[in-house]
């Protein structure tokens, strides 16, 4: 039942047609009589059942287990994903909370949010890999929490990509995308002039 306005009592009730109604309210007409100065009546034809939106499938938000229950964390505010065996830990500034999922779903629920999978364990947001190194052959990421996680070799093409201003798209996982020796070498180019 919605309501808005101001009220001292408020009945709900349901009838089949308008006469189960008007006999209902002649019964209740002289009790009421005694307590009110004024009623309103208002007709609903049918229930209305709103239906229940799907959880936070393309709103830009995980509901995340907390303490209490459950929280509301838009996905700009997710720092990194970390696995932990059959867990996944999610980082949100100084909090954090295991949830039991795979990251092969949650990089798919992420997909489009501005993520990116720098190992098979690790998930992190863009905007926190604060600095790219390269130390020989590997490639290091250092984040805005100061942690450094390595590179994978099968995701350092797509990660260069993406720090240089890049999208990534499908065709990076192609067998008809450059090869990597050539995705990296302009990539890396771009990316010391951008570090440096």
């Amino acid at each position: 039942m919605e309501v808005c306005g101001t009220f001292d009592l408020i009945i709900q009730g349901h009838c089949s047609d308008v006469a189960e109604y008007t006999q209902g309210m002649e019964r209740l007409r002289e009790p009421l009589a005694r307590f009110t100065t004024r009623v309103e009546t208002s007709f609903v034809a049918r229930t209305v059942n709103r239906p229940t939106p799907a959880p936070d499938a393309h709103s830009g938000a995980m509901w995340l287990p907390c303490k209490d229950g459950r929280r509301r964390v838009e996905h700009q505010r997710i720092d990194k994903i970390v696995a932990e065996g059959d867990y996944m830990r999610v980082h949100v500034a100084d909090w954090s909370c295991l949830v039991h999922d795979t990251m092969a779903h949650i990089v798919a629920e992420l997909a489009g949010a501005g993520f990116v999978q720098l190992h098979r364990s690790w998930l992190v947001r863009i905007t926190f890999i604060e600095r790219l190194l390269h130390d020989g052959r590997r490639w290091t990421a250092r984040l805005g929490d100061g942690t450094e996680v390595r590179v994978a070799k099968s995701h350092t093409a797509d990660v260069l990509r993406i720090m240089a201003g890049e999208s990534s798209t499908d065709q990076a996982h192609s067998p008809i995308a450059a090869s990597p020796g050539e995705a990296g070498a302009g990539v890396n180019e771009k990316l010391m002039k951008l570090t440096s």
